[in-house]
């Protein structure tokens, strides 16, 4: 049997979770998907997925361009009742 080193680590709690409940519908433990993703990183020289920003869908990309423009022309609120105030106009 190959020699085997003990790896810990913290982890969210929910994540963990939620892995694991995953995995052990695949059939597998923890460890073993551990184990998997070690050797494709080993296999791929590098993680083998992509890591990047998120793509947002059209929606959001205009409302976080909204949000940039008024951020730039200045109009902000100092409190939420003069939010409501200027909502309620």
């Amino acid at each position: 049997m190959a020699k085997t080193e003990t790896l810990h680590m913290r982890i969210d709690a929910d994540l963990k979770s939620n892995a694991e409940y995953l995995l052990n519908q695949l059939g597998m433990s923890t460890t073993e998907a551990v184990s998997i993703f070690l050797r494709q990183v080993i296999l791929n020289r590098g993680l083998p997925f992509d890591v990047k920003l998120p793509k947002y869908n059209e929606e959001t990309e205009k409302a976080m361009k909204e949000a940039r423009e008024i951020s730039k022309n200045g109009k902000g609120f100092k409190d939420i009742d003069s939010l409501f105030e200027e909502l309620e106009k």
